[in-house]
């Protein structure tokens, strides 16, 4: 093997363990979030969560949740809703762990803060871990990893709502993911048109996502 070779291998083996880190860092920022929300979070704040939930999403108040709208809530309420102290749960989770995390912890967390649950278009699936897509509200492309693999049954075209985090190479997917509808899509995509000029993409998805993920009834 030449030197010149020698120093190419290297070169891919450090790229491969950096994005493998970033990778981690994300699922690792997640866990311990995922933790904080299901142990410190109080009755009082779910139930008040809850009420507003079902009235976004068209719910009668008495009325179970379903697995998927049970998976969308506990989205919604852990990134968007905004809780009695007039901040987000992840704004709470920041500030108590910000004395005793590294600085790259709470960068991570400045990602998670930006997120948001957007559409996305599927253009094509290579694998159960990855699929690559665009979102139709800016047609930028993407790459997704699933660390758990479940996009084995994704066909293209379809449409998706998810949550990703940036990583080095591609995005990797939070939590679950949705599956859409395309006329709720070309809905949303006619709203924010009429509004774009006077709110970025990310901030009118924070506002207006939850309405569109479900199929009407």
């Amino acid at each position: 093997m030449t030197e010149e070779n020698h120093e190419l291998i290297n070169f891919n083996e450090i790229r491969e363990q950096k994005q493998l880190q970033s990778d981690n860092a994300i699922c690792d920022f997640y866990n311990q979030y995922f933790f904080f929300v299901n142990r410190y979070t109080n009755i009082r704040e779910k139930v008040r969560a809850s009420h507003l939930f079902k009235e976004l999403v068209n719910l009668p108040h008495e009325a179970p949740l379903s697995d998927s709208h049970e998976q969308l809530f506990f989205q919604w309420f852990a990134f968007e809703y905004v809780t009695i102290q007039g901040k987000t749960l992840l704004q709470l989770f920041l500030a108590d762990q910000a004395k005793q995390k590294t600085e790259s912890f709470l960068i991570q967390g400045a990602f998670f803060l930006t997120s948001v649950l957007e559409p996305i278009i599927v253009s094509k699936v290579p694998n159960s871990f990855f699929l690559k897509g665009y979102t139709p509200l800016t047609n930028e492309q993407v790459i997704i990893k699933d660390v758990r693999g479940r996009f084995a049954n994704l066909e293209e075209q379809q449409v998706i709502w998810i949550r990703k985090i940036k990583s080095i190479g591609y995005d990797v997917l939070i939590d679950s993911f949705f599956l859409g509808h395309k006329q709720r899509i070309e809905q949303l995509v006619t709203q924010y048109n009429d509004k774009k000029n006077a709110m970025p993409w990310r901030s009118f998805l924070k506002q207006q996502a939850i309405y569109y993920v479900m199929k009407p009834k």
